[in-house]
This record gives structure tokens, C-alpha cells and sequence, in this order.
């Protein structure tokens, strides 16, 4: 299934423009600067408030926030035409941790399996977390943004606990790292997942299945200026995201991107049972299934690039 792709429609550049945090911290920085002095004190305090006020936590209390959700994500899928391939049917008795790479810039195509979508032929469409980068979970407005779409933070006591309800998950294991790795002009798309080995452990433990995912038009949606220092890497690491500059559509910085079209392909499951037995044997298996999964991530993304438009580029793993 596809979304007709209206990167023009007013409906489809609001709803990215509530949904990118980024646009938000921008605006609340030229306004906080721009705004007459008498403004800009309960301007500080409604922030404030944003900030400390929590996400409820209940389905009865988030039912308006999921309506919301369910506007955003529904014209923001518009405003990059988004389309998803299932490959293989996802396994339903239990949970299943989708890996969905490249990270690029910002990863959006990670909502591209919230529930707030129609995508009718995700098993347990209700039951689907994205899970991304704790810091926007700690931003006014964002969060609830976020939480309404479906998304929650990617601690290991979240990932756990999804597993642990068989919860669908979908993250992005490059994370933060694959930001830094860019090369302007180079055709080549760099995955860091050589040392991605946590998750998998975690899905040995618990039995859950891993699907190798891969997203086709996100490289390119912003143009950047990123300082590549020891400094630069050491703060992106403690942080949880890349400080730089980028520019989104017509130009502007921390803006949204340019519409370009989303092709999200899924792979083949990696079916993984419950592991039951020592440690060194739980090393072992780790280092197993994490060849297979580096090999799927290969696959899918060879099996589809030159429907997508790829076909004169490479996965590179590191």
C-alpha cells in the first residue's frame, strides 16, 4: 500500500511540521528572541509547564492524544507519499523487534508502522511501538507529540518491557553513530551494526523474532554542516543525538525535509525461540544470530534497490 504523495498540501505541511520536534525548538527560539519583553516571561513559563506536565498513561486519558496522532501521521504520510512492502507475513505468537535502517539525518520512516497508519497487513496493528532516542522524551510538546503517535523511548527497560507484553518494536540499531558517519557525495550508505549485538540478546532471552527493515528515499532529505571531531563524537554519544545544522525543504534550518518519496521493505523474520541454557552458550548464540540478521539487512536491501532507484549503490557495514 501507498500514500498518495501531496508534498503540497497545507494538511500534510502542518502535520510534519507538529511532528518534527526540531521545527518546534526552532520556533520557540526566533519567538522567545522576536517576542515584546512583557510576552516573553509567561512565554518561558508555558514552556515550562509543557516540559514538567507528564503524558497520561492510561488509554482513557490519551484517547485525544491519539486522535491527534492519528491526524499527523495520516497527512504526514501524504507529504512523503509513504509506502511499505511486507515481504514475509510477521510471526503473531510472539514479539517481533523490526530493524529498520539507515538512520540518516532524522529516522521519520520509523513511523511508517504506527498504528495511526493503514497499513492493513501489520499483525497486531495496536500493538506496534516505535522506540527512539530518550532526549525527545524529556522535550515540551515533543513527547506528547511522540507518545501520541505511538512512540516511546529506546532504554533498555522499555525494550524490555514491550518484549516481555509481545509487543511489536521497531528502532533504528545504527542510531546515532551512522549520523556521524556520513559522507556528502558518497553513494555509499554506511550501516553501524557490527557492534549491535545488545538487542539481540535481549531477543534470544526473551524469544523474539528480528525483521531486517530498510527504508528507500530517507538519504538526501536534508542538506547538513556537521563538524567531525573527537568532541562532536563524544557529546553525540552522551546525548543521544548529533549536534549540527541542517537545512530542510526551501532551505531553512531545522526545518522540514524535503519531500522526498519514503519505500519502506521488510525482510525475511529471523525466527529466534526462548534461549535456555549457559552463558558462554548464550555468547555464542548471540554471535549466530547476529550474522544471520547482518546478512538479512544485506539481502533486503539488494533484493530492492533497483526498484527503488539504487541500483548503482552498495550497503556498507561497519
Amino acid at each position: 500500500m501507498a500514500y498518495e504523495h501531496r508534498p503540497n498540501d497545507p494538511r500534510a505541511i502542518l502535520a510534519v511540521l507538529l511532528w518534527l520536534g526540531s521545527t518546534f525548538i526552532l520556533v520557540c527560539i526566533i519567538g522567545l528572541c522576536i517576542l515584546p519583553t512583557p510576552l516573553r516571561t509567561p512565554s518561558i513559563v508555558l514552556l515550562t509547564v509543557l516540559t514538567v506536565t507528564p503524558v497520561p498513561k492510561d488509554e482513557s486519558g490519551m484517547a485525544i492524544g491519539w486522535k491527534l496522532g492519528e491526524w499527523i501521521m495520516t497527512h504526514a504520510a501524504h507529504y512523503f507519499g509513504i509506502s511499505l512492502k511486507i515481504s514475509t507475513p510477521f510471526p503473531t505468537d510472539t514479539s517481533n523487534i523490526l530493524t529498520l535502517e539507515p538512520h540518516d539525518i532524522l529516522p521519520y520512516p520509523l513511523f511508517v508502522f504506527s498504528p495511526c497508519l493503514t497499513f492493513s497487513n501489520i499483525s497486531q496493528p495496536k500493538k506496534i511501538f516505535g522506540l527512539m532516542t530518550t532526549i525527545v522524551f524529556r522535550l515540551p510538546f515533543v513527547k506528547h507529540i511522540y507518545t501520541f503517535c505511538r512512540a516511546g523511548d529506546v532504554s533498555k527497560k522499555n525494550f524490555i518491557k514491550h518484549l516481555q507484553q509481545k509487543n511489536n518494536i521497531v528502532f533504528i540499531p545504527g542510531g546515532v553513530q551512522e549520523v556521524l558517519l556520513l559522507e556528502k557525495g558518497s553513494k555509499d550508505i554506511i550501516l553501524y551494526l557490527k557492534k549491535r549485538k545488545g538487542f539481540i540478546k535481549l531477543a534470544l532471552l526473551n524469544g523474539s523474532n528480528i525483521i531486517p527493515v530498510f527504508s528507500f528515499g530517507v538519504d538526501g532529505s536534508y542538506d547538513y554542516w556537521l563538524p567531525k571531531n573527537w568532541l562532536t563524537t563524544k557529546i553525540s554519544r552522551y546525548i543521544g543525538f548529533t549536534p549540527m545544522i541542517f537545512f530542510g525543504r526551501f532551505g531553512i534550518p531545522l526545518f522540514i525535509p524535503h519531500p522526498k518519496k519514503i519505500s519502506v521493505v521488510t525482510g525475511t523474520p529471523i525466527l529466534i525461540p526462548k534461549f535456555e541454557g549457559t552463558d558462554e552458550e548464550l555468547r555464542g548464540k548471540v554471535e549466530e544470530v547476529h550474522g544471520k540478521w547482518i546478512e538479512g539487512m544485506v539481502k533486503v536491501f539488494e533484493e530492492n534497490k533497483k526498484s527503488y532507484g539504487y541500483g548503482d549503490r552498495k550497503v556498507v557495514i561497519l
